[in-house]
């Protein structure tokens, strides 16, 4: 009664309104796990990386087991991407770093990701919430955030996941 009271009062245009308005209010999505961070992705060659890299930032060290670290340009999240290959010259991983003092912008841990569905870590004050994700059933690359402060993270990785049976470089 009381429904059909408030549309007969708001004619078809007021129902509609409603209607969008419970779909809002009902339909929030978790955001979709990140591919990349700033167009870099596990499994990316070295030489579109090489590239998308000098685009957007200045190369400041070169080191085959701790991976590259590259100042950005002009980002107002991130200050430093890290990144590093495997044999065959493709991102094993690629690490964001924020500086808290110039960061104009900060990116909420759950900005990457549903939170109830990381494995979470929290050891006062380190938060940490990682993600695999799976394509056919194997673990395709795995998603990491890290910080000290509840709500905002400070370092942000995607990371190939390791092969069974290789043993971890250390």
């Amino acid at each position: 009664m009381f429904n059909k009271t408030i549309l007969r009062t708001l004619g078809l245009g007021g129902s509609i309104v409603i209607i969008l308005m419970m779909t809002q209010c009902t339909a929030r999505t978790a955001p979709a796990l990140p591919k990349d961070i700033l167009g870099i992705s596990v499994g990316m060659n070295k030489d579109a990386a090489q590239k998308r890299l000098s685009e957007i930032g200045e190369l400041q060290s070169e080191d085959r087991e701790t991976g590259n670290l590259w100042q950005l340009k002009d980002d107002a999240r991130f200050r430093n991407l890290v990144v590093a290959y495997d044999a065959e010259n493709r991102i094993k991983f690629v690490t964001a770093l924020v500086d808290e003092k110039t960061a104009k912008e900060r990116v909420r841990f759950s900005e990457i990701g549903d939170l109830d569905t990381a494995k979470k870590e929290v050891v006062a004050p380190n938060h940490r919430y990682t993600w695999e994700v799976a394509a056919d059933g194997k673990p395709t690359y795995t998603v990491s955030v890290y910080g000290t402060n509840p709500e905002h993270l400070t370092i942000f990785s995607l990371t190939k996941p390791v092969e069974p049976g290789v043993p971890a470089k250390k």
